[in-house]
């Protein structure tokens, strides 16, 4: 029951409209020639939301050879980030998007901020969902396909489970990549465990278990983007950053009260 209010305090919320529609006709004349698409790509889309994490996530979905002889994939991103930080006060470089947030004043939870994601992509050409995407950590870009998460995580049957380990992740700030977060629970931590309802809070207690031990921890397994296994979603922390989620971890194992786990 606990369990359940807390997903409920915090369920996604709404954005004025308006700005959504303003944000989208900005990023339309910022692709110009090169737009193809802008894409729900994040939690929405997968039932993953919190109101506590990234409001919205688009990919703007860009011709496969936009910029090829300008910067390429660091161009993109740069330019994008440039455009933005001219028209918004609060922009930020994530490590494959730009974030924004918005003062509303209007949402009445816990803050009138909505942040919102936007990661540009060149789409691959032919009948494909595949993009490549630049990576501002390091310098470097990936493809992947966000269809392909999409339907993964949204039908995985964990998403009350992932919803919980990202506000423990929010209510701690810890750097744990939603992506990675996603596949580490679906395909390592809570696989072959019951998907029914009634066991969401024995699951979640499991996950934490297993992100705190010393012997076994799957934040050291190698874990692979289904739709790019060179995509290596397991290296998107470093050892140290991963520390830090097993200190969490332990500290919140040694509560016998959900309410000092979760609030």
């Amino acid at each position: 029951m606990y369990l359940d209010n807390i997903l409920q305090k915090y369920s996604a919320r709404n954005s004025n409209n308006e700005d959504i529609v303003n944000l989208k006709s900005i990023l339309r004349e910022w692709a110009h020639e090169c737009y193809i698409d802008i894409l729900d790509s994040g939690s929405r889309a997968k039932n993953t939301a919190i109101s506590i994490s990234s409001d919205f996530d688009y990919v703007v979905s860009l011709t496969s050879n936009c910029n090829e002889n300008s910067g390429g994939l660091k161009g993109i991103y740069d330019s994008l980030f440039s455009k933005l930080s001219g028209i918004y006060t609060n922009v930020f470089k994530q490590n494959v998007s730009v974030r924004i947030e918005l003062d509303t004043g209007k949402t009445i939870i816990t803050s009138n901020k909505v942040s919102i994601d936007i990661t540009p992509a060149r789409k691959y050409s032919g009948n494909t969902n595949y993009h490549s995407l630049y990576v501002s950590k390091t310098g470097t870009w990936k493809v992947t396909n966000i269809q392909r998460h999409i339907s993964d995580v949204s039908n995985s049957g964990r998403t009350n489970e992932i919803k919980l380990l990202k506000i423990w992740r929010e209510l701690n700030k810890i750097d744990f990549p939603s992506i990675y977060l996603e596949y580490l629970v679906i395909n390592n931590i809570l696989l072959n465990r019951s998907k029914a309802s009634h066991n969401m809070g024995d699951n979640f207690w499991h996950a934490l278990r297993e992100l705190a031990k010393d012997v076994g921890n799957p934040l050291f397994a190698r874990i692979t983007d289904p739709s790019n296994t060179n995509n290596i979603l397991s290296e998107s922390l470093t050892n140290a950053e991963k520390n830090l989620i097993i200190k969490q971890a332990k500290n919140s194992i040694n509560h016998n009260d959900w309410r000092q786990i979760v609030w």
